[in-house]
C-alpha cells in the first residue's frame, strides 16, 4: 500500500518499558498524542477502534546515524505489527525527538517534570507521526 493512499496512522515511539502512541491522518494532516501503552496486545483493540491503516515507527538511530541494539528491537516490534496486523510499517528518524519533546512540554505547555513523564512518550510519538505527515506535504 502507498503510503498516500494511507488515511490512519499510529504513531509509535516504541520503548521497552513504556510504547507512546499518536494518531493523524492525511486529510487533516495533524497528528495527535493518544496515549501510553505497556504492552503488545493493547494495540489488539486500539488499531481497529482507530481504523488504522498504517503504522510510522520512530527508528531509533544511534548519534552518529548507525543503528544499534535499539534499532534492532524496534524492528522486531515492527515486525510483530505487520505480521499481526498486516498493515505497513514506515520509519522516521528518531533522533532528538525525545529532546524535543520534553522542551515542548515543559517551555509550551509549562508542565512540571513529574507531569511530563507520564507523557511524554506519546508526545515523542507525536513528533515522530507530525515528521511523517509533514514529508507528505512536500
Amino acid at each position: 500500500m502507498n503510503k498516500l493512499q494511507v488515511k490512519t496512522f499510529l504513531g509509535i515511539d516504541y520503548g521497552t518499558k513504556r510504547i507512546g502512541l499518536a494518531v493523524g491522518d492525511t486529510s487533516s494532516k495533524v497528528a495527535k498524542a493518544f496515549k501510553i501503552i505497556h504492552q503488545f496486545k493493547e494495540l489488539k483493540d486500539i488499531v481497529p477502534a482507530k481504523q488504522i491503516q498504517a503504522f510510522v515507527m520512530g527508528l531509533p538511530l544511534q548519534p552518529d546515524g548507525t543503528e544499534g541494539v535499539v534499532c534492532d528491537n524496534a524492528r522486531l516490534f515492527a515486525q510483530k505489527l505487520q505480521s499481526e496486523f498486516n498493515l505497513p510499517v514506515f520509519w522516521v528518524d528518531e533522533r532528538l525527538t525525545s529532546k524535543r519533546a520534553e522542551d515542548f512540554l515543559r517551555d509550551t505547555l509549562y508542565m512540571r517534570p513529574d507531569k511530563r513523564k507520564n507523557i511524554l512518550d506519546a508526545e515523542s510519538a507525536r513528533i515522530i507521526l507530525q515528521m511523517f505527515l509533514d514529508d507528505l506535504k512536500k
